[in-house]
């Protein structure tokens, strides 16, 4: 089983209904919960819905205690009790998920890998030159993958399905966007916010990286990230300075703070800052403190 296989593991809009389901009808046995969401309706592929369902069961939204499906704690309770509002929080919750420890165990395995394989693509997307790399044909992510990493175990994304589902679960987890797919971590790092930065106060780049990766942990310097970026070949792969950030990483920075949602700050005094990385790697600008302004959404003073 795979996340990135859509054809057998499901598609994210899948996901949603089951929670929207979960969440309005309550404890159900798994196949109650299936027909309520369709299985049972003329044209519809019932397959996807529970391999979307066992999926995500093993990955630990879904449990059955006494053999009735429910959300698991704590995610009912964050999820709440409106579908609308549960769709809406439902993005966190599944990327938080995926991310989590317990669910990259196998990191680098085939098989009952969990989220891994999901994992390991957005780590290795989210390295690339978000300027040069070309999204628009999985032969060319296909080639650029080879030619980074050259142990064939550690490929993932070697047919259009995969790359397809990579497409599909990066944006739907803020990792990406557009119909064409462009690679932009901005909406998850928006979304992280509240926790790196839960009020106004300043603190430094330094401690903001460390504070993100731990949450994101395939940004920079992340552990997932790490681990990939240990298997690529540097003759085909340039690793970014100490203090420059990616250009993904750059890009959802640089745009939340023409956003006004975050600030950066260079001070003449202070040092070990970190860079941001633009076009054919240019430095972007430098900046050694961070803060969320007064006015930014859900800041505090």
């Amino acid at each position: 089983m795979s996340v990135l296989n859509q054809a057998s593991d499901g598609q994210f809009n899948v996901l949603i209904a089951l929670v929207r389901a979960s969440v309005r009808f309550g404890p159900r046995e798994r196949a109650e919960l299936l027909a309520i969401c369709g299985a049972d309706a003329p044209g519809v592929d019932s397959s996807k819905l529970n391999s979307t369902f066992i999926r995500w069961h093993e990955l630990g939204l879904f449990e059955a205690p006494d053999g009735s499906t429910v959300l698991s704690e704590p995610y009912r309770k964050r999820l709440g009790k409106d579908p609308d509002k549960a769709e809406a929080g439902l993005q966190a919750v599944a990327r938080e998920i995926v991310l989590k420890p317990e669910n990259n165990q196998r990191f680098w395995e085939a098989k009952e890998n969990k989220s891994a394989d999901l994992t390991r693509a957005l780590a290795w997307l989210l390295a690339q030159d978000v300027y040069a790399i070309d999204t628009s044909s999985h032969y060319a992510i296909e080639a650029l993958e080879r030619d980074q990493v050259r142990e064939e175990s550690k490929l993932v994304l070697q047919n259009d399905t995969r790359w397809n589902g990579l497409k599909a679960w990066a944006t739907y987890l803020g990792f990406g966007r557009g119909d064409a797919f462009t690679i932009d971590p901005t909406p998850a790092l928006r979304d992280v916010l509240p926790d790196v930065l839960p009020n106004s106060s300043q603190i430094t780049a330094r401690d903001f990286l460390g504070r993100v990766v731990e949450l994101l942990p395939v940004l920079d310097h992340g552990i997932y990230r790490q681990m990939v970026e240990g298997v690529l070949d540097d003759k085909a792969w340039s690793k970014p300075a100490e203090n420059r950030l990616s250009t993904s990483f750059s890009r959802a920075i640089e745009r939340l703070a023409q956003a006004g949602e975050l600030a950066i700050e260079q001070k003449a005094d202070a040092a070990d800052g970190l860079q941001l990385t633009g076009v054919n790697g240019r430095l972007w600008r430098s900046f050694t403190h961070v803060w969320r302004p007064a006015q930014a959404p859900g800041a505090r003073r």
